[in-house]
């Protein structure tokens, strides 16, 4: 059974693993050579691990999953390929739902269309194109938008 926590310090190293393996599956299509970046070696991220909220999702002690968020914004959710596609992803996107109400923000690589439809099919909306990088090279990335503004 797949529960849900709050992340504790000792479950970096599990959550490094499952971004690592799940990440090369962002690129495909994007890039037309091997793209690594592991989370460990990720300086900007834990520098703003501590601002963040975090969970686990856990099947019995292991990680199989996770979801930082900061504000109204999804900063990461990942799932380990090996557990993909049984609904982990989508208790993570909505306990981030609940937690942060609307809007919720977030930011995929522009040809990760599976990111892009499970968003999609949450109502996320897109919003924005822009470029970035990663590991130094150009990559176009989408903005997008869950919910309405009700700060005004």
């Amino acid at each position: 059974m797949i529960t849900i926590r709050p992340y504790f310090d000792q479950d970096w190293e599990a959550i490094c693993r499952v971004h690592d393996r799940a990440q090369p599956s962002e690129f495909v299509g994007t890039f037309d050579f091997p793209v690594k970046s592991s989370l460990a070696e990720n300086y900007k991220i834990q520098m703003l691990l501590p601002q963040c909220l975090k969970f686990v999702a856990c099947d019995g002690e292991t990680v199989v999953g996770f979801l930082i968020i900061q504000g109204h914004a999804i900063n990461l959710l990942y799932v380990d390929p090996d557990c993909q596609n049984q609904g982990i992803g989508g208790r993570l996107l909505q306990l981030a739902l609940d937690i942060m109400g609307s809007p919720v923000w977030t930011v995929t690589i522009a040809g990760n269309m599976r990111a892009r439809r499970f968003y999609q099919r949450a109502g996320f909306q897109l919003v924005d194109q822009f470029e970035g990088k990663v590991k130094d090279h150009p990559c176009q990335f989408v903005r997008l938008k869950w919910g309405e503004d009700t700060s005004s």
